[in-house]
C-alpha cells in the first residue's frame, strides 16, 4: 500500500509545470539562450535520425552544453552539472542562482551531494602538453564567487567517473587509470585503490565500496580475450564468441585498508548503483545488457537479474544508466537513456510500474528530500542547437537538460507510458507482436524479416564523410544546393550516374558524426554508452574493431548473418590498421596498379573480432588513406570473379571505400579533387563488375558514408550521399522519405531474413519505397573522371599566403586514422583549396538531430 500511496502523491505542480509534446515545440524562447541564461523550452528541437520523439515531463531547464548530472541540494535548490558549468538553479522560476566555471575538458564526469547539501563534481583538467587530469571539487565559499576550489587534484588523467560522499571521503572512479580515489574532504589527502577495467561508478555503506567497472577485471592467460585499443600495454577484457566484451564487475573496496576483497561479476557496462544498506542489497544497471543484477552484498553474488523489456517486442537498446531507490527500498527509478525515459521498478511485485518520458538520453535521476519529485538530467536534451547565429547549427552545440517531475499518480503514469511508446514507436508491453508470413509471395524487401525475398546478395559499401550538396547539390532532381557542391560532374560522374539511373535518396541522414561512432552505427545499428558520453578517452579511438567495449550486445550485422547460417564476406571493414604492411606512398601503388598488378599478396588483414577474422579477404587493406581505392577495387573484382568461377558469393559483402575522407592540401599528397575521384571511379568498377555478374539478377548494393562530419549541408550537415542500386531499384526515381543508417541495415536485415540487431533499427524506415519487385537488368559501365587521378598538391614553396598556410596545417596533420585531424580546419581548408581562398566558408546546419558524435566543430 505504501508502494502505491507514493506513486499517487501528485502535487498541483504537476498541472502547472510539465510539459508535454504539444506546448514543448509551441512555447517560444521569451530571451536567448546562453551559458549563463538557460531556457525552459525552444522552438527548434528538430527531429532525430532514430525516428524517436521526445516529450519530456515536468519543469524544463534547457543549458547550452551536455548536462551530466542534477540533484537536489537541502534547501530544494537543484545542482546542475553540464560539461563546462556547475549550476545552482531555482528550478521553479527556471532561474540560475549561481554558477561555477570547470575549466575542464571533454569525457565523463559526475556530481554528489556531501552531508550538508553541498555538491562535489568530478572533471579533467586540460594541461598544456599532457593528459587531461582528474579534479574533483567544490563551489568556493572564499575569495572567488562562481569558481571552484579544488579539493583533490592530479588523481588520475583522461577520463573519471561520476564521485560520492560517504563518510566524509571523496570516492572517485578513475575511469582510465582503473582506480578508486579515496579523498579526505577536510584535509585533501588521497589515495588509490586499483579495481577493475574502466570504473565509472560507485556506491558504499559502512567500510566498505562498490565500484562498477565498465571492462570487468582485466582478462588472466588461457581465456579469450582482447585489447581495448591498440596501444601497447592496453587493458585486456574477456569477449563472448562475437568478440564483445563480456561481464563488467563490481569491486568490493575496504576503506579501511584500501584493498579490494571481492570481485562481483555483473552484466555488460554496469553504469549505475543503487545501494540498499538495510537490504543489504546493491542494484547494478547494465547499460550494455538492458539489465539490472541484484548483489546480495553479504554473499557477495547476484541472486536476480532484472531485464527491462517494457514494449511488446524485446529489443536491444534500452540502456539503462543512471539509478536510484526510494528511501523503502520498493521503487526503483532507472533512467534508460536508449528509450529517452525513466523507467520505474516495482521491487515488491517484481514487475514494471511504467515509463516517464524524459529528454534526449537520460543519465541520472535523483529524489527530491519527500519524495515527491524525481529530478532527471539528460545528456543531449532537446538536440543541438545553434551556434553564432540561427543559420549555423550544428550537433555539437548540445542542448542538454534538467527537469523536475512531480512523482506521478497511476492515472498520470499510465499516460506517461503511452508517450514513452508513442515516442519509440513500439507497442507497450502485452500487445500482440505481427509474425512473418513464410507463405508470403516473395518480394525485393519483404515486410517482416522471414519473408520470402527476391534479393539474395547483398553488398554494402561503406565510404568516409561526405554531405549530400557536396557531390548532389547540383543534380538536377532532388533536394539540392549548387552552392554547396565541391566534387562534381568531372570528378564524381560514376556517383551521379548510379544516383540518376537508380534512385536518387535526398533525404538519408547519418546518425554518426565521427568515425568512432559512425562506424558502430553501420556495422551494428547502436552504440554504447563507452562511445557515446566517451569512455574510450586515452584508451583507443575505436571506428576500427579494436576496443570490445565498443561493441553493442546486439553483435553486428555479420554476427546475424553467421547466425541465419548465411555466408559472409568482408573487404576491410572495421579491421584494424595494418602498419607492419604499410607501403611508403600512394603514389607506388598507383604506378603498381596502372601495370596491372593484382597485390594478391599485399596485405594480411586480421582482427581481434572472431567472427570477423574469420570473414575477412585477407588480401584486402583495412583504412589506410596512402591506399588508393582503384587498387581496393581491383582486389575485390579478382575476388569476384572467384566466386564466379565457384558460383558462389556470399549473401552478404561489405567493402570499405573510404579515399573520399582525402588528405587535406597535405604537400606531395594526393589532391582532394583527385581522392575523391579515386573513391568514385573505384565504386564504378565495384558496381559495374557485380552488375555485370551472373548474380545481379538477385543483388542489392547499398552504399553509404560512415559520417558526413567533413562538410556543409543546406538542409542538415548530416545528410549524406547514400545509393540503392540493383535490379529492383525503382529506375529514373526520387525517394525522399527520411532514411538513416538503420534504415539501411533494416533493409538488409529484411532482405536477408535477419533479426532486428537494436530497437534503433526495428523503427526506422526500411528503404521499400526505393525499390519496385520487377526488375531491370541493364548494368552500370565505369565511367573515368574527367578529373586526374594522380593530381598532387603543389610543394609549400610554390605557394603564398592562406593557401600556403592551408598546406602547412595539412602537413602537419595526422591522417593515418580518420578524425585524427582538426575536423573543421580541414573542412575549411578543402573548401577554400576548391571553392577559391577569397570565397566565404558556408554556415553549418544541422537542423536533423544525432545524439552520437562530435561534428564539425571539434570539442
Amino acid at each position: 500500500m505504501a508502494n502505491k500511496r507514493k506513486l499517487a502523491r501528485v502535487t498541483s505542480l504537476l498541472v502547472a509545470t510539465s510539459l508535454v509534446s504539444s506546448n514543448f515545440l509551441a512555447l517560444s524562447q521569451a530571451q536567448s539562450q546562453s551559458i549563463d541564461r538557460p531556457v525552459r523550452a525552444v522552438e527548434d528541437p528538430g527531429v532525430i535520425t532514430t525516428r524517436q520523439g521526445i516529450t519530456p515531463a515536468g519543469a524544463q531547464t534547457v543549458f547550452k552544453g551536455r548536462v551530466q548530472g542534477a540533484a537536489f541540494g537541502k534547501d530544494g535548490t537543484l545542482w546542475a552539472l553540464s560539461r563546462s558549468h556547475l549550476y545552482q538553479l531555482n528550478w521553479l522560476e527556471n532561474k540560475t542562482i549561481s554558477q561555477h566555471a570547470l575549466k575542464g575538458v571533454g569525457g565523463i564526469r559526475g556530481i554528489a551531494m556531501d552531508k550538508d547539501g553541498v555538491p562535489i563534481v568530478s572533471y579533467i583538467e586540460a594541461k598544456q602538453g599532457q593528459p587531461g587530469s582528474v579534479v574533483i571539487a567544490r563551489p568556493d565559499a572564499g575569495a572567488s564567487p562562481g569558481g571552484l576550489a579544488k579539493i583533490g587534484s592530479q588523481l588520475g588523467t583522461e577520463n573519471v567517473g561520476s564521485p560520492i560522499v560517504h563518510d566524509g571521503k571523496a570516492l572517485t572512479p578513475l575511469t582510465f587509470n582503473n582506480g578508486l580515489a579515496i579523498t579526505d574532504l577536510a584535509s585533501g589527502q588521497s589515495k588509490t585503490v586499483t579495481v577493475g577495467v574502466a570504473p565509472v561508478a560507485v556506491a558504499a555503506g559502512g567500510n566498505l565500496a562498490y565500484v562498477a567497472n565498465w571492462g570487468g577485471l582485466a582478462a588472466t592467460a588461457g581465456l579469450p580475450s582482447a585489447p581495448t585499443g591498440l596501444k601497447p600495454g592496453a587493458d585486456l577484457v574477456r569477449i563472448d564468441a562475437q568478440g564483445i566484451a563480456l561481464q563488467g564487475s563490481i569491486s568490493v573496496v575496504n576503506l579501511t585498508s584500501g584493498t579490494v576483497s571481492d570481485n562481483i561479476p555483473v552484466g555488460r557496462h554496469p553504469t549505475g548503483l543503487a545501494l540498499d544498506g538495510a537490504k543489504g542489497l546493491l542494484y547494478v544497471a547494465n547499460t550494455n545488457d538492458d539489465s539490472i543484477s541484484v548483489v546480495d552484498v553479504r554473499t557477495r553474488a547476484v541472486t536476480q537479474t532484472i531485464k527491462l523489456q517494457p514494449f511488446a517486442q524485446a529489443v536491444k537498446g534500452i540502456a539503462p544508466s543512471g539509478m536510484t531507490l526510494d528511501r523503502a527500498g520498493k521503487l526503483l527509478f532507472i533512467a534508460c537513456g536508449g528509450i529517452n525515459a525513466v523507467l520505474i521498478y516495482d521491487l515488491e511485485a517484481n514487475r514494471i510500474s511504467g515509463l516517464v518520458p524524459t529528454g534526449w538520453y537520460p543519465v541520472s535521476v535523483a529524489l527530491n528530500g519527500d519524495e515527491t519529485k524525481m529530478v532527471v538530467a539528460t545528456l543531449l536534451g532537446i538536440g543541438s542547437g545553434q551556434n553564432e547565429g540561427p543559420t549555423k547549427r550544428f550537433v555539437h552545440a548540445n542542448r542538454g537538460s534538467v527537469h523536475v517531475i512531480p512523482m506521478p499518480d497511476a492515472a498520470q503514469l499510465a499516460s506517461y507510458s503511452a508517450a514513452v511508446s508513442e515516442n519509440n514507436r513500439m507497442a507497450y508491453r502485452d500487445a500482440v507482436v505481427p509474425q512473418p508470413n513464410p507463405h508470403a509471395p516473395p518480394r525485393a524487401i519483404p515486410v517482416r524479416s522471414g519473408e520470402p525475398s527476391l534479393i539474395e546478395h547483398v553488398v554494402y559499401i561503406i565510404k568516409e564523410n561526405r554531405t549530400y550538396d557536396q557531390i548532389f547539390g547540383d543534380l538536377e532532381r532532388g533536394n539540392g544546393e549548387p552552392n554547396f557542391v565541391m566534387f562534381g560532374e568531372d570528378v564524381t560522374p560514376n556517383q551521379r550516374r548510379l544516383a540518376r539511373d537508380f534512385v536518387v535518396l535526398d533525404n538519408f541522414y547519418t546518425t554518426g558524426g565521427n568515425s568512432a561512432s559512425g562506424h558502430q552505427w553501420v556495422t551494428q545499428g547502436n552504440e554504447v554508452s563507452y562511445t557515446l558520453w566517451p569512455g574510450y578517452s586515452g584508451r583507443s579511438y575505436p571506428f576500427d574493431g579494436s576496443d570490445p567495449l565498443a561493441y553493442s550486445a546486439g553483435g553486428f550485422i555479420w554476427d546475424s548473418v553467421l547466425a541465419k547460417g548465411k555466408s559472409v564476406a568482408v573487404f576491410g571493414e572495421y579491421a584494424p590498421s595494418v602498419l607492419e604492411d604499410k607501403l611508403v606512398a600512394r603514389q607506388g601503388l598507383f604506378a603498381r596498379w596502372q601495370a596491372g598488378d593484382s597485390f594478391a599478396n599485399q596485405w594480411n588483414t586480421r582482427s581481434p573480432i572472431p567472427p570477423l577474422d574469420k570473414a575477412l579477404v585477407r588480401n584486402f587493406p583495412p583504412y589506410d588513406l596512402d591506399v588508393p581505392d582503384v587498387v581496393r577495387a581491383r582486389i575485390f573484382l579478382n575476388k569476384l570473379k572467384d566466386y564466379e568461377a565457384t558460383n558462389a558469393m556470399p549473401h552478404l559483402t561489405v567493402i570499405l571505400l573510404p579515399s573520399d575522407h582525402t588528405s587535406g592540401t597535405k604537400p606531395g599528397a594526393n589532391t582532394p579533387k583527385a581522392m575523391v575521384a579515386d573513391n568514385d571511379l573505384a565504386l564504378g568498377q565495384v558496381v559495374e563488375g557485380l552488375s555485370k555478374s551472373k548474380f545481379w539478377s538477385k543483388m542489392a548494393i547499398f552504399v553509404v558514408e560512415d559520417d558526413s562530419q567533413n562538410g556543409v549541408d543546406h538542409v542538415d550537415g548530416h545528410r549524406t550521399v547514400a545509393l540503392a542500386i540493383s535490379p529492383y531499384t525503382r529506375r529514373n526515381h526520387v525517394d525522399s522519405t527520411m532514411y538513416s543508417h538503420q534504415s539501411m541495415l533494416k533493409s538488409i536485415e529484411l532482405i536477408l531474413g535477419l533479426p532486428s540487431m537494436s530497437l534503433f533499427n526495428l523503427i526506422a524506415n526500411d528503404m521499400r519505397a526505393s525499390f519496385t519487385d520487377t526488375p531491370d537488368l541493364r548494368p552500370h559501365t565505369a565511367i573515368v573522371p574527367k578529373q586526374d587521378l594522380l593530381e598532387l598538391n603543389p610543394p609549400v614553396m610554390a605557394l603564398t599566403g592562406p593557401r600556403k598556410a592551408g598546406a602547412l596545417a595539412s602537413a602537419k596533420m595526422n591522417f593515418s586514422v580518420p578524425d585524427a585531424v582538426p575536423t573543421a580546419e580541414l573542412n575549411r581548408i578543402v573548401w577554400h583549396e576548391i571553392k577559391g581562398w577569397s570565397t566565404p566558408y558556408p554556415k553549418s546546419k544541422n537542423a536533423t538531430f544525432s545524439p552520437f558524435q562530435l561534428d564539425d566543430d571539434d570539442d
